[in-house]
């Protein structure tokens, strides 16, 4: 049975970028386990529903990255309510 998760990890940005950035996804897996990157090779992973693309992180609840992990939070809720 497949089931939808969040996955972030760190975005590679050109070295004039002094920020941090990070890339948000929802993927859904084959339910066995947990994917270790975000990617189509990466094993348990079916596909990629949605990919936010680098997010700014900041400090507040309205930095980029913040606004795009909770919509995709309740991406992956609202996919695995269908499911069951």
């Amino acid at each position: 049975m497949s089931r939808y998760i969040v996955m972030t990890s760190s975005a590679k940005m050109p070295a004039s970028v002094k920020s941090r950035y990070r890339n948000v996804a929802v993927v859904e897996t084959d339910g066995e386990g947990t994917p270790l990157f975000i990617g189509e090779r990466a094993r348990h992973l079916v596909r990629i529903v949605h990919h936010y693309g680098p997010k700014s992180v900041g400090k507040t609840d309205r930095c980029a990255f913040q606004v795009a992990l909770a919509d995709a939070i309740a991406t992956a809720a609202e996919l695995n309510a269908k499911e069951t």
